[in-house]
């Protein structure tokens, strides 16, 4: 009976944990390029800030 229930699930969770991790594992490098370009975008942001407004105080 066990055996059954954990063929059951099996069949029933499988494909969809099967195509959630392939898309992870495939997206996982754009995640990371993402992440990078957005920390780059601060960055300047907050350089151009100061260019422009040079009295206010970073935190």
């Amino acid at each position: 009976m066990e055996f059954e229930r954990l063929l059951s699930a099996a069949a029933d969770y499988g494909f969809p944990m099967l195509v959630s991790s392939y898309l992870l594992i495939r997206m996982e490098g754009r995640i990371e390029k993402l992440s990078a370009n957005i920390e780059s975008l601060t960055r300047v942001l907050q350089e151009r800030l100061v260019m422009q407004f040079p009295y206010v105080q970073q935190q």
